[in-house]
Formats: structure tokens, C-alpha cells, sequence
């Protein structure tokens, strides 16, 4: 489920101690905050698997939407994985026992990739340069790929488009934390900045959890907030044991 921009605004003020804030001057605290807490955290509903696509040999460097298919314009937060066919793709056959088998592509930093940017070969790496995705090796053949991504939270890409209507593409359990970090933004904007301390706290632990790493101090409410991942994997045996019979 999601919930829209105008379901904060309740939250947002009371944490303000009721002081009132124009509406135009909320929401675009609130867009920031979106851009924020969906730029670095996963969040299922934006989460995109991407159309099967083939590189172009020889070339290797592609515009994101050549993997998206997207023109709107909203970059690509986050890449959960970009797998590669390394052999023939299509249904398995007696004539291709090695159909669909490929892997996943690891990034690397462009400078650390510099010679296989420019060497024809089999792609084992990708990168990014000028919002621009690097292939290394430079493909050889036109191999079948696909990516599984994140995507920018749609209408954050200009204040026009964000609206008291626009869905805000995360899960219920984030109101509450998307509601405390729009007050910490207008908090030093209707005179309450010493709050904005106690919201940062708040969202994202006290001064002795952020400066230990985790390990000490109360945590945020950020840090208690398990992804739906976490939860699918909590109920997932992760380890096995071999358990030997006596003779």
C-alpha cells in the first residue's frame, strides 16, 4: 500500500507544535524528503526489472534508458542487479544444454576499469560516467541482458508535479518517518530550531548510536524499520548444518 503527500500534513504539523506552514512551502519539504528516504533505502514499490535487451557489439557505453525503456526522465537510484546471458538465450533444448546461463555484472569505478572500457571481450563489469552506463569488456557480440532496478520516486523531478494528490511510493510503516523528516526541514523555518535536533534524533538515533557506528546508543526510527526483504528472509533457513550419524 502507499499513501499520498496530503495524509502527512496531520503528522507534519503536529510535530511542529501546530504552527501553521503554506502549503506550497510543505510540500516541497515533503518532495526533498521523498527524494531523500527513497535515494538510499528500498523500497519495494519502486523497485522496476527491466525488458530483456541486447547489447550493441563493440559499443560500450549506453544511455540508462536503453535498459529502461523509459523517457521520463527520472534517473536510476539504485541497481539491484544487472545480469548478462553468456550464451544462448531462449528455450533449453538437446542442441543447447547450456541455454540461459549467464551472471551477474559487478560495478566498478571507471578509473579502476579504464583498459577493459576499450578491449572487446565478454562484459563482466559495469559502471557509470556522466549518468552514462559503462560496459567492460567492450561487448563482443550482442549478448542478452537485463536490469533489475530502482527507480526515482515519480513527480519528485520538479516541484510543479508534486501535488497534496501525488502517491508516495512507500510503504505504510514510512509515514511516520517521511512525516518526522519534513519537519526537520521546516522546523528552522517557523522558528523552531532546537527541534530540529530532536527530530534528526529521532529519525535517526541519538548523538551516541550515530557517533558508534550502531553498536551504542538508542536507534532511530529509521534503524527499527525492517524492509520487506529483511522480513521474507527472516522466514528463510539461511544456514544449513550437517548433522553426522553416530556408527
Amino acid at each position: 500500500m502507499s499513501f499520498t503527500a496530503a495524509n502527512c500534513t496531520q503528522g507534519i504539523i503536529a510535530l511542529l507544535m501546530n504552527r501553521q506552514v503554506a502549503s506550497a512551502t510543505r510540500l516541497e519539504a515533503t518532495r526533498k524528503a521523498v527524494l531523500e528516504l527513497t535515494e538510499d533505502y528500498k523500497h519495494p514499490l519502486l523497485e522496476v526489472n527491466g525488458a530483456l535487451v541486447q547489447f550493441t557489439p563493440y559499443v560500450n557505453l549506453y544511455a540508462p534508458t536503453f535498459f529502461t525503456g523509459s523517457g521520463d526522465g527520472l534517473d536510476v537510484s539504485k541497481v539491484n542487479s544487472f545480469f548478462i546471458y553468456n550464451s544462448y538465450y531462449g528455450a533449453p533444448s538437446p542442441d543447447q544444454q547450456n541455454a540461459n546461463s549467464g551472471y551477474n555484472l559487478k560495478f566498478r569505478s571507471p578509473d579502476s576499469m579504464e583498459v577493459l572500457w576499450n578491449v572487446p571481450g565478454i562484459p563482466q563489469f559495469w559502471s557509470r560516467s556522466n549518468n552514462q552506463i559503462l560496459i567492460g569488456s567492450m561487448p563482443d557480440n550482442a549478448y542478452y541482458c537485463y536490469m533489475r532496478w530502482q527507480q526515482q520516486h515519480p513527480d519528485t523531478d520538479e516541484a510543479a508535479n508534486f501535488t497534496d494528490d501525488t502517491q508516495i511510493m512507500m510503504a505504510d510503516a514510512w509515514q511516520e518517518i517521511l512525516e518526522y523528516a519534513v519537519a526537520m526541514r521546516l522546523a528552522p523555518q517557523v522558528n523552531l530550531s532546537d527541534k530540529k535536533e530532536e527530530l534528526h534524533s529521532a529519525l535517526y538515533g541519538d548523538q551516541k548510536f550515530q557517533s558508534s557506528s550502531g553498536i551504542d546508543g538508542a536507534p532511530g526510527l529509521i534503524f527499527q524499520r525492517t524492509t520487506q526483504r529483511n522480513r521474507d528472509q527472516a522466514t528463510t533457513m539461511r544456514r544449513f548444518r550437517l548433522r553426522m550419524g553416530r556408527v
